[in-house]
């Protein structure tokens, strides 16, 4: 008899701690009591006594793997809000402050810096700060840079205003300030800080500035150098995800180093543990961003599941993907670039395969079924996180990620290697750029002149009955055991 669920411990294990967290976050944006927390104690104590009856071993640790998993991320998120909370700064204070780049970067207003290791007035202090400089701001810094300055420290708010800064509270940045004087610097090495500079300075010397800022964006994911103007044609056209560096970037990474390590007749072993080192290198290079991070966790899965010859399972995969991240800090499940990330390949994960075969049924090649089947997929997992998040979906973005991702991906596959060759022999740098600098040129302008604006859903999003329409997803895929006829009856009433 099959089981009515396919069951997987990891989803459920994914499950437990984004709900933990999830709750947890509601009810400290809400000022909500974690009174709910007790309840916990009779529904564990209620599975134990039933798996203890039916003598289940296995069920009784997953009960509570999964009860611990749930409290982690409910008291994680508590915990981190309240020391981000609990400052050592008075706002509006004026201080001497000093402390290490770790991102540097500008607005429509000017340049910007984050620190760490702060410390003001001689006194070492938690967090981190975002500090905006002058036109004329001093000594010259960068990524690993110590800079010292005088300066009005303002506090920040976990909820400021009556919505969130995650990217604030990601980062642990607690405080703003803007320098009254000049600041000094110190010079100060970082690595990953040092090649990511490396590859900014790399693009901007050799290349225009428009094409430096989107070949920068492609390869390490930051979009702060792209005009607002262009970076809007890519949202509206539902592609903005090229510059978030995750799976395609990541997979392509580690595609062309197996493939030329395979040419080299690299043992199968030590081939994994090179491609899997490169990855999550180039990840640190790029910021530890969580869409990274998730991806080279789940091709680290795959590798491994690979040398022991076993079947790869894409869903768990995430989720243990998903946990691990969630484990390292409980806030980065506000990050909506973690979610849609998480939601896209969760997506195709469970979506790829029922559409790809429903396509084949009414005769579509089985490439185009393939491509058109993994785009919608994301589309349909990812659709009310982005009218959530962003307020507004591409009616267009299946067509346009169809066309222009594959082109993409391919114009990746040769920026790649030909930038590592750029960075190792400067001399040759003009020309290896001007390989892919061209055809990014090409495909922005292509979206550009296309005004993908005039596709925009926009006017409503789905608040707390987007658990409804996940279920409904989850449903329709398969994943629950009945037949299809039973299967669309319960996605349309959830509907």
């Amino acid at each position: 008899m099959k089981r009515f669920v396919n069951f997987r411990p990891a989803v459920l294990f994914a499950l437990c701690i984004g709900l933990g967290a999830g709750l947890a976050y509601i009810s400290s944006y809400h000022s909500f009591p974690m009174w709910w927390l007790i309840a916990a104690v009779p529904v564990t104590a209620a599975f134990i006594i039933v798996f203890i009856i039916r003598r289940s071993v296995k069920n009784i640790i997953i009960t509570a793997v999964s009860v611990a998993l749930f409290l982690y991320g409910a008291c994680g998120i508590c915990l981190k809000l309240g020391a981000y909370s609990d400052t050592s700064l008075a706002d509006g204070a004026n201080y001497t402050v000093s402390g290490a780049v770790y991102e540097k970067s500008f607005t429509e207003n000017g340049e910007y810096i984050k620190i760490d290791s702060l410390a003001a007035d001689g006194k070492l202090t938690d967090g981190c700060m975002i500090v905006y400089l002058d036109d004329d701001y001093g000594e010259f810094c960068d990524v690993g840079y110590t800079v010292t300055f005088s300066a009005q420290v303002y506090v920040s708010s976990p909820f400021a205003y009556g919505h969130t800064s995650s990217t604030r509270l990601l980062e642990d940045v607690r405080y703003t300030a803007y320098p009254s004087g000049a600041l000094s610097s110190d010079y100060g090495f970082s690595l990953f800080g040092s090649i990511n500079s490396s590859v900014r300075s790399l693009f901007f010397d050799n290349l225009d500035k428009d094409s430096a800022a989107i070949c920068y964006a492609m390869f390490t994911g930051n979009t702060e150098y792209i005009e607002a103007s262009t970076m809007d044609s890519f949202r509206y056209g539902g592609v903005a995800h090229i510059f978030a560096v995750s799976g395609q970037h990541i997979a392509l990474v580690y595609g062309l180093l197996s493939f030329f390590l395979k040419k080299l007749r690299t043992p199968a072993a030590l081939s994994a543990v090179i491609c899997i080192a490169v990855v999550f290198f180039y990840t640190g290079v790029c910021g530890f961003a969580l869409s990274a991070v998730r991806s080279a966790i789940m091709c680290a899965v795959a590798a491994v599941v690979q040398l022991m010859r076993g079947k790869y399972d894409g869903l768990s995969s995430v989720a243990i993907s998903f946990t691990v991240i969630t484990l390292v800090n409980p806030l980065n499940i506000i990050s909506i670039g973690f979610q849609l990330s998480v939601a896209a390949v969760a997506g195709i994960a469970i979506l790829n395969g029922p559409v790809c075969r429903l396509l084949g049924r009414i005769k579509i090649p089985q490439k185009v079924a393939s491509a058109v089947s993994v785009t919608l997929s994301a589309q349909v997992a990812t659709f009310p996180i982005l009218l959530s998040g962003f307020g507004y979906v591409s009616w267009a973005s299946l067509g346009l990620n169809i066309i222009f991702v594959p082109v993409i991906s391919a114009i990746f596959l040769i920026m790649f290697p030909c930038t590592l060759l750029a960075l190792i022999i400067p001399p040759l740098a003009q020309i290896l750029l001007l390989v892919f600098s061209v055809p990014f040129e090409l495909v922005t302008s292509i979206l550009v002149t296309i005004h993908a604006e005039e596709a925009l859903i926009s006017g409503f999003n789905f608040g707390p009955f987007v658990i409804l329409y996940f279920v409904a997803v989850f449903i329709i895929s398969g994943m629950v055991n009945l037949k299809f006829r039973w299967r669309a009856v319960a996605a349309v009433l959830l509907a």
